[in-house]
């Protein structure tokens, strides 16, 4: 039998997601020590990642770094769990976005 050993719960969550690199994906899950997101296709994540989530329902932008903890390629998508590194909650400028 598996044994849960997650500290922090996982809450079933799909938001878009934008990495550094432009690249777009979508979260599967979040906790609050980490995520999950999906990509379209197969790639190769190495090192840190730097993303962010538009939250324009309630003028916010939650950015991060994310340290790598397990890539999957599954069905023609790659999946990558990170533990979140320095994340920040902004308040976005509505004159901006």
């Amino acid at each position: 039998m598996f044994e849960e050993r997650r500290v922090n719960p996982r809450e079933r969550l799909a938001l878009a997601l934008r990495l550094a690199d432009g690249a777009r994906a979508v979260t599967r899950d979040i906790s609050a020590t980490g995520l999950y997101f999906e990509l379209p296709g197969a790639h190769v994540l190495r090192g840190p990642v730097d993303f962010e989530l538009q939250l324009p329902e309630v003028s916010m932008r939650f950015t991060s770094s994310g340290e790598i903890v397990r890539v999957e390629l599954k069905d023609g998508r790659t999946g990558v769990a990170v533990r979140l590194i320095d994340p920040r909650l902004e308040t976005l400028d509505p004159a901006t976005g």
